[in-house]
């Protein structure tokens, strides 16, 4: 039997993405995001706390995340975790971060720092004849669903 490494996170940016390039010129960012989780204590009373994630984007969507995210806005991040040592000076230190293969944009936060949203698409904006849930040369990802 083979393992499985999967994450999805839902959560808030805690800081704006800011792009860089590693040593062979890839582009990459990463997002700082935070998670929200509640727990009952003994004495029958709710805590909520904040995790805290680090992210790693790369190539053309990184770029993107930069362009178009800001702090406090919710994001969904579907990857794997991965670990890595750092070597100091008397011992090493082990890091572990999120390798993000899909990155999407659930709620704009709503503050002086953000774009506003572009404007949502009606009905009236596409050609009757369209079949938005199956667009040409897409597979037919509703066929069980919706046998034709």
């Amino acid at each position: 039997m083979t393992g499985m490494n999967r994450v999805i996170l839902c959560g808030r940016l805690g800081a704006d993405p800011e792009i860089k390039f590693s040593a062979k010129e890839t582009p990459y960012c990463r997002l700082r995001m935070a998670t929200n989780r509640s727990y009952k204590e003994k004495d029958g009373t709710f805590k909520e706390v904040a995790d805290w994630h680090s992210v790693f984007v790369w190539g053309s969507q990184a770029e993107r995340c930069c362009h178009y995210y800001r702090k406090g806005d919710m994001l969904m991040v579907e990857g794997s975790l991965s670990y890595w040592k750092v070597a100091q000076e008397t011992t090493a230190k082990y890091m572990n971060a999120i390798q993000a293969e899909r990155v999407n944009l659930l709620v704009h936060a709503r503050g002086p720092q953000s774009p506003s949203p572009a404007p949502e698409a009606t009905i009236e904006d596409f050609a009757p004849e369209e079949d938005l849930d199956n667009p040409p040369g897409a597979r037919n990802h509703n066929a069980v669903a919706h046998p034709a």
